[in-house]
């Protein structure tokens, strides 16, 4: 089954409501103001992160507008140093490609090495939230997003970026 269509399927198992919507490719999410696809809500973008050694990874979701701070944000979880993770270890771990980093990918995290870091700032907000395919967009609430994760037993920290 196509990863947008296992989401869905998740989401809609756990009674998750959302809006779904296929466009263009976006490339980079300050991109979908330009191109009218913020759809009234919070635009995000995801980053996939690890340690130097790469004995922990993360997917950080942020608004789009905020630049993340890694030295901050290692300290904030009690690692050394933090860098981009390489596209084998996304592809390997998420089952994504570069560009389209989703903590929606937790779904393919089958050993649940992943832990999914949440922009306090997301709280209490309708997002928008690629599944895995940057053509295509699930609009939700971060209640539905926090529900989904915690059906895989994702482990999620909220931070200031």
């Amino acid at each position: 089954m196509e990863q947008t269509a296992e989401i869905l399927a998740r989401l809609d198992a756990l009674g998750v409501a959302y809006e779904y919507h296929e466009h263009p490719p976006v490339h980079k999410a300050l991109d979908r103001y330009d191109m009218g696809l913020d759809f009234g809500a919070c635009v995000c973008k995801n980053l996939f992160l690890t340690t130097r050694n790469e004995s922990a990874f993360y997917v950080l979701m942020l608004q789009a507008e905020k630049n993340a701070d890694l030295r901050r944000l290692a300290r904030a979880i009690g690692s050394s140093r933090l860098c981009f993770g390489s596209d084998e270890r996304l592809f390997e771990l998420l089952g994504q490609r570069p560009g389209m980093v989703s903590p929606l990918g937790v779904i393919h995290d089958r050993g649940r090495a992943v832990t999914v870091l949440l922009d306090v700032g997301l709280r209490g907000r309708r997002l928008c939230v690629h599944p895995s395919d940057n053509t295509k967009t699930i609009v939700l609430e971060m209640a539905g997003l926090e529900r989904y994760l915690t059906s895989f037993g994702a482990k999620i920290i909220f931070i200031e970026p």
